[in-house]
């Protein structure tokens, strides 16, 4: 029985700690707060004329911040505070049995009062709301403990209370089941508070001078000077109890190691259960210490404990208000008043080392129960000076706050409020209730009260939440100077929190004050929590301010597992131009939250141009997966760009073209985009029906690539007219470009020749058509520099080959020849344009040969290599590379119409699909609508399957652009 008590004893000791140790942690958690900021990029550029355009791609950082959650009620810590409290409560029964008449019925007496206390009636058993259930129920108790101590005396400890115990959990067992309120053993938590709260405070009242006492058995161990020994350590511990003691107060704010006030509980609760022992002599007419005394002692310990756990593990800071001051008052006036008791009874036999332990609690002038009176009187000398009045609300608020946890739990968040108002008003500066009414005010967006309630909060007994939230309501009105002070603040008054200085760092960030910024991110990485979010929040402040700090060097030294702090690594070294290696297995993100979507955008937009079809499918299925359709729009729209850098324009344009229809915010993005690929792959007329959105949008310089369509694609008119709404921008750059253009459009032949290089190639390209041959060959031999000569050239015979005009495509060609270059983007268009003409005319030695030369390919040629290669393996017999190169080139680009001829022509012999070519021209004329090449192509197919009436509509569709070109 006495290991039982002793065991729970023991777990409401460790109980009470563990909750210490948790502190708020109980009750609240940090929530990570983040905000993406849009960081673009240029993904590539191309030249269109003498316009030099580029592709923008957006990559995405985070920002992140630490915020105070709601309170959540700690239900384990009230269920176990419910069990033990009963526990020890049938334990402190069974003791009360066995004690004399008059010293029975007052326990009685107490014990009847003790279950009142607990209000029965508002769980209403069996749907009773009256105090028939609890008189039932102390009716049994009280029946059966009279039976025992005067009917049958004889039946042992152990029975009774197994008895007891019985009939408790029986009684337990039918609340739970029969209760008409949900959670009973909350409710019981509530109402437990006050009796809990009475028993502990006679608890440490009972053992505040057990420390001391300690110490005259310590001193009494020794040969001599027990007296000098005992006077030395006496005073030291009665000094630093004082001075722990004007701190509690307010008094002094000394930077001092003041004793922990729980500390001295514990010690004085162990120490306790030896001192009731030697004071046998003053309660023997009671009971005896062994094993009645014992198991009281115990019982009211554990009590106190688990009380006080409880308070600890929902942070109820104004009951343990209540708590901790009367521990350490109640040690300072038991503490000096006993020291005055045992120098006025054992001072002389302390002097003569007589081991005064032995009759410490039988003195010889001041009585015991002087020294108790006169501790008591000095310990509410404290309560009275501090205003007792407090105490009482304290109290008062404390148990608001139970009510209110209870009713978050039942979720009825008004009566919740009406609570916590309650629990605010009584108890001054009740950090409990006013961060939750901070929570609750946040949530309504009333940032003045809540701000209000979280100064209330963090007045007395501030918590790092608090006084984190305090400052957020100041981030959420975007006043961050003021967020700045009340963080400054806040450090002063919890210098250990990481929290506050990433929350400092990244404010200081927003105001762009850098050097605070990173010394306060620099300092908030010291701590485990903070670490990722600080080294976050670093890599965000580099690449939003556009600072030439090297990302892989800083990632060398920063936590390579937060996908937050890769992500925003990513971002800053593709504005930065430069590639950063980072470890990355899609495979392993099937399921995306923010931080892993942030990161396999930027991954995707940093390795744009390496990135091969596997991992671009992979991603692609994870971006389409209904789980992460959240993060799907952006993901796509990034994944867009690998499949348009891998070739697969076709894919590149359905996912844009399907976006730019579901999107409600951002359909003038994804048509600029669109426009600007339409515009790269030599279709002028599709781009600018494009742009046409994105100028309805007012997207960037929608306006301004509306008119360079307009004006690639030679429709003068409309591009005089979108010439000159770019003429009326505000942008200086623009209205020079659009001053210069209007001039080109509107001249004639004879006044551009006198025009400079540059006007007279413009003049070329956009004044002249595919057989004004003539015109061009009057100007082209005007030109002084062999560039812009060799250019009017290019796209001279450019345009020829597009119309399939080959003998004038090469003897335009041809003229570029014997020009000395310096433009090297033009050296490298030339070497491909002869690469593309010896290929259309199966020149395949020749090809081979200038292959072999120093021609690259980059990204955007990838599908040109694969051409060349098809057409190889074509001619060297081996048509398994053959069929899958064709298979690519044939589908993924429907404006390389070579290629895309060449795939139908050689499916159309090597495969048993008799369908295949003609399918792939059907597909490549309903995206590429402007080529007559393609539908003089599909005509031939369509003539051949006996398709006739489709091949005479894309005939007439042929011949209709052909009339057009000219």
């Amino acid at each position: 029985m006495w290991f039982g008590v002793i065991g729970v004893f023991a777990f409401s000791f460790i109980f009470l700690w563990f909750s210490y140790f948790q502190g708020a942690d109980g009750v609240i958690h940090w929530e990570k707060i983040q905000e993406q900021k849009v960081l673009e990029s240029t993904i590539h550029t191309f030249n269109v004329g003498p316009f030099e355009l580029s592709v923008p791609a957006e990559n995405y950082v985070i920002i992140e911040y630490f915020n105070g959650s709601a309170l959540s009620i700690n239900e384990w810590s009230s269920l176990i505070f419910v069990a033990v409290l009963v526990f020890s409560s049938v334990v402190l029964l069974t003791v009360i049995t066995t004690l004399e008449r008059f010293w029975y019925f007052a326990g009685m007496g107490l014990f009847i009062l003790f279950v009142v206390s607990l209000r029965l009636e508002v769980v209403a058993i069996f749907a009773q709301r009256n105090q028939i259930p609890a008189m039932g129920i102390m009716s049994v108790f009280v029946i059966l403990s009279y039976y025992f101590n005067a009917i049958r005396p004889s039946v042992s400890f152990r029975n009774r209370f197994l008895l007891f115990a019985l009939i408790t959990v029986v009684t337990g067992v039918i609340i739970y089941f029969s209760a008409g309120v949900r959670y009973p053993m909350l409710h019981l938590s509530v109402t437990g508070y006050t009796a809990a709260m009475v028993l502990s405070v006679i608890f440490i009242l009972m053992v505040a001078h057990e420390i001391p006492a300690a110490f005259v058995y310590i001193s009494s161990q020794g040969n001599s000077k027990s007296l000098r020994h005992f006077s030395i350590i006496s005073t030291i511990y009665i000094v630093n109890v004082i001075i722990t003691c004007l701190h509690e107060l307010g008094t002094i704010h000394w930077n001092f190691v003041y004793l922990n006030i729980y500390l001295l509980l514990s010690v004085s609760a162990v120490l306790g259960l030896w001192g009731f022992k030697l004071r046998e002599s003053i309660y023997s007419n009671i009971f005896s210490f062994a094993p009645y005394g014992a198991f009281f002692f115990a019982a009211l310990a554990t009590i106190c404990f688990v009380t006080i756990g409880q308070l600890l593990g929902t942070s109820n800071d104004p009951a343990l208000k209540i708590i901790r001051d009367v521990i350490i008052f109640s040690h300072v006036g038991y503490g000096v008043i006993f020291l005055t008791y045992i120098f006025s009874n054992f001072i002389l036999m302390m002097a003569q080392n007589i081991p005064v332990y032995k009759v410490l609690y039988k003195p010889n002038r001041m009585p015991h129960f002087t020294f108790r009176l006169a501790g008591l009187i000095m310990t509410l000398g404290f309560v009275f000076y501090s205003n007792w009045k407090e105490y009482v609300y304290h109290s008062i608020a404390g148990f608001y706050n139970n009510i209110g946890d209870l009713y978050e739990r039942m979720d009825l968040p008004s009566v919740r409020e009406a609570y916590y108002e309650q629990g605010k008003n009584y108890g001054f500066g009740n950090n409990h209730a006013n961060y939750e009414l901070g929570i609750i005010k946040t949530e309504k967006l009333d940032m003045e009260g809540a701000r209000r309630n979280y100064e209330l909060a963090n007045g007395s007994r501030p918590t790092v939440y608090s006084l984190v939230n305090e400052g957020n309501t100041f981030i959420w009105e975007v006043n961050f100077f003021d967020a700045i002070k009340t963080y400054e603040k806040g450090i002063h008054k919890e210098p250990g929190s990481g929290e506050l200085r990433n929350n400092l760092g990244s404010a200081f960030a927003r105001l762009h004050n850098l050097d605070s910024a990173v010394y306060y991110l620099n300092q908030a990485r010291t701590h485990d929590n903070s670490k990722s979010t600080a080294e976050t929040n670093f890599f965000a402040m580099l690449a939003l301010e556009h600072l030439p700090v090297k990302a892989d060097s800083v990632l060398k030294i920063f936590d390579k597992t937060s996908d937050a702090t890769k992500a925003n690594a990513l971002a800053l070294a593709t504005i930065q131009s430069s590639k950063l290696t980072v470890p990355f297995d899609v495979h392993s993100h099937t399921r995306l939250d923010l931080y892993s979507a942030t990161l396999l955008n930027n991954y995707i937009i940093q390795h744009v141009k390496e990135e091969d079809t596997a991992f671009v499918n992979k991603a692609y299925h994870i971006a389409a997966d209904s789980l992460n359709a959240d993060y799907a729009e952006a993901l796509k729209s990034s994944l867009a760009f690998s499949y348009y850098h891998l070739g697969n324009v076709t894919k590149a344009l359905n996912i844009m073209a399907e976006l730019a229809y579901i999107s409600q915010s951002h359909q003038g993005k994804f048509n600029y985009l669109m426009g600007l690929w339409a515009l790269e792959q030599h279709n002028p007329e599709l781009a600018s029906s494009y742009f046409n959105y994105a100028v309805d949008s007012d997207y960037k310089e929608g306006k301004l690539y509306k008119a360079i369509a307009l004006s690639e694609a030679q429709q003068i008119d409309e591009a005089i007219v979108a010439w000159d709404t770019v003429s009326h921008r505000k942008n200086e750059q623009e209205q020079a470009m659009a001053a210069s253009m209007l001039s080109i459009l509107k001249m004639n032949l004879k006044e551009a020749s006198s025009l400079a290089d540059q006007q007279k190639y413009q003049f070329c390209r956009y004044r002249l058509k595919v057989n004004d041959t003539l015109a061009f060959n009057t100007i082209v031999n005007t030109f002084q520099q062999n560039d812009y000569k060799a250019q009017a050239l290019l796209d001279m015979a450019q345009r020829q080959f597009d119309w399939d005009n080959m003998p004038a495509a090469i003897r335009y060609f041809n003229k570029i020849g014997g020009l000395k270059l310096t433009n090297k983007r033009l050296y490298e268009d030339v070497q491909h344009m002869e690469l593309l003409m010896l290929a259309r005319r199966k020149e395949l030695k020749a090809l081979v040969q200038q292959l072999g030369k120093d021609v690259t390919f980059d990204s955007n040629r990838r599908l040109e290599k694969i051409y060349f290669t098809a057409l190889q393996n074509e001619a060297s017999g081996d048509t398994t590379m053959a069929s899958k190169n064709y298979e690519i080139v044939g589908k993924y680009n429907p404006y390389f119409e070579d290629a895309v001829i060449a795939a139908a022509d050689y499916f159309r012999d090597h495969s048993s699909d008799k369908m295949k070519a003609y399918t792939i021209l059907v597909d490549a004329i309903q995206v590429n609508t402007s080529s007559a090449r393609l539908l003089r192509a599909y005509a031939g197919e369509a003539l051949r399957l006996g398709f006739n009436e489709y091949a005479l509509s894309a005939l007439q569709r042929a011949d209709a652009l052909y009339m057009k070109a000219k």
